[in-house]
């Protein structure tokens, strides 16, 4: 059961506590859906949909081992746990510790995100950090949250992408396909699971496919870094994770870029120049120190082109990096575990000087860049890393500042219930585009080709004006982009009795419903009514909120 009251109650306790910056996560996420919008809609009308119960949350719980995970260790003393007779003490604790969900609160925030990933984070924008990033995706549900974040509210692997996995086993490169078997045994040594025939076969096939489809890219070493962790994670499916490598990739194309011949440099000195910039803002005295006689591109061009993943002391690390990487963009979580790589050395850094590069180069190439900080994986990954200003790492134009707010900041709430309300609207109207007219399926980048030219790349200058109305209109929007005839102009004037004019669904959904999209609008309906009441409640009753108080409390009956 859901308690749409307390998550929201929590959301806003956070939110007025010590706020955090959600700007990158949101952006990430306006991303996935704007790469996903041109895929197979059709699917989701026609798939049964099962709803994520606690009973499937426990079961998840129960069928995990930590004993048979490699990729999880013991964040004390490091240890991996798959050898039962030589875990000690703090081993054993951990075990314990993780084994169960904290509170039924958390539980509620489970159950919303596996049932509607993109409402769940539009909503709770803080409590996922705080859940996600700083407290960490607990291992046992790992791999179910990072089907959700690829596949958002598709309820399973778009026809396009099994198109793609059947089609494209042909025909492989040979010089290609050596240098991916030579690359096999490199990449993860140690983690038994890559050493077994079906394993090797897998990642085979997934990167030979892969370098069919994308003739452009082909193949680069580096991949295997993300492909490896991406089908460990999903147990060997190897038409997800090839799913998950092409989202990836067409979601954000500078990433894509960086793996490529012929874009690889010029790409690679973008981010390099853009880095120094976040560097020099952030700690301009370290800037000066390691500018000044060292070449920096000698060890962050191989942490990007490996995911940062390459050389790690801790494999829970790497979990830590795709984590982070899925929530807040590939580029821009690349850029903040560099930054953070770089401040948590400073102290280290700054001892050294002109004679002393080569030292530098070994101890940042290799696993003592992590120093103390795999004593406290959380404390990195969800405070450092979190602790600077979004704007650093995206351009101002994409970010509503706080400053340029409408009247309606005051009551965050209601201000949610907006967003919410426009975002329903655009779901009713692509349903509307999609009766009117046959779904057309296009496999390949074909689909993802009106994606990658309106999604910007992270730095650009041409994205949207510095407004919140525009993170607004950019959910309004799609309503136009569905076809319907009953689409209207987003504009400034609008107040927020307009959007109470959008009701809640007040047709019969049942609790059976074999529709993806019914499901969907389900979970949204059910946390507006909340949001609807939380409003309600702030406003005072007197003359001036009256008629404001009776809209809304019409709509929650409604």
């Amino acid at each position: 059961m859901i308690d749409y009251e307390k998550l929201l109650e929590f959301e806003e306790s956070l939110r007025t506590s010590s706020p955090p910056d959600s700007s990158v996560l949101l952006y990430n996420l306006e991303l996935k859906i704007d790469s996903l919008r041109y895929g197979d809609e059709d699917d989701n009308e026609t798939c049964s949909v099962t709803e994520f119960t606690d009973a499937s949350l426990d079961k998840l719980f129960e069928e995990y081992d930590f004993t048979k995970d490699e990729f999880t260790t013991c964040s004390k003393c490091g240890r991996t746990l798959i050898n039962a007779d030589l875990l000690q003490s703090c081993c054993t604790a951990y075990i314990e510790r993780k084994s169960n969900i904290n509170s039924n609160l958390e539980r509620s925030y489970w159950l919303s995100f596996v049932n509607s990933p993109t409402t769940t984070i539009n909503t709770l924008p803080n409590y996922t950090q705080f859940l996600c990033l700083r407290q960490g995706i607990p291992n046992q549900i790992r791999s179910t949250i990072w089907q959700k974040l690829l596949l958002l509210n598709h309820t399973s692997i778009p026809q396009t992408t099994k198109l793609i996995f059947r089609n494209f086993q042909h025909s492989y490169s040979a010089e290609i396909s050596v240098q991916i078997s030579k690359d096999l045994n490199r990449t993860f040594p140690t983690v038994n699971f890559f050493r077994s025939q079906e394993a090797i076969d897998g990642l085979l096939t997934i990167l030979n496919v892969y370098a069919n489809y994308d003739a452009e890219l082909g193949y680069c070493q580096g991949l295997l870094f993300l492909v490896g962790v991406l089908y460990y994670q999903f147990k060997g499916d190897a038409e997800m994770t090839l799913h998950a490598l092409i989202t990836i990739m067409e979601s954000e194309t500078e990433l894509h870029d960086i793996f490529t011949t012929s874009s690889m440099c010029s790409t690679l000195n973008k981010w390099y120049g853009e880095f120094l910039y976040i560097l020099k803002e952030t700690d301009e005295k370290l800037y000066d120190h390691l500018t000044g006689f060292v070449e920096l591109q000698s060890f962050l061009f191989q942490w990007w082109l490996s995911f940062i993943s390459s050389h790690s002391p801790d494999l829970s690390i790497v979990n830590k990096v795709m984590d982070f990487c899925m929530l807040e963009g590939w580029k821009v979580g690349l850029f903040k575990i560099s930054l953070g790589l770089l401040v948590s050395n400073k102290p280290i850094l700054m001892t050294l000087d002109k004679g002393d590069e080569e030292v530098i180069y070994q101890h940042l190439l290799n696993e003592s860049k992590w120093g103390n900080v795999i004593n406290d994986l959380d404390l990195f990954f969800g405070d450092l890393l979190m602790s600077w200003d979004d704007k650093l790492f995206l351009c101002q134009k994409q970010i509503a500042s706080d400053a340029d707010s409408p009247s309606l900041e005051s009551h965050p709430i209601i201000n949610k219930f907006v967003q919410l309300s426009l975002h329903i609207g655009s779901l009713r109207a692509r349903s509307r585009a999609r009766s009117g007219s046959s779904a057309s399926s296009s496999s390949g980048r074909t689909n993802s080709g009106a994606s990658n030219q309106s999604s910007t790349s992270v730095f650009s200058h041409n994205a949207a004006s510095n407004t919140r109305n525009t993170e607004v209109e950019s959910l309004y929007s799609e309503i136009s982009e569905a076809g319907s005839d009953n689409a209207k102009s987003f504009t400034d004037t609008k107040s927020f009795t307009d959007y109470l004019k959008l009701p809640l669904l007040t047709g019969r959904l049942s609790s059976d419903s074999t529709s993806a999209q019914n499901q969907e609008l389900k979970t949204e309906n059910e946390t507006l009514k909340a949001l609807l009441k939380r409003s309600y409640g702030q406003l005072e009753d007197n003359d001036a909120n009256k008629d404001l108080r009776e809209q809304i409390l019409a709509a929650i009956e409604a």
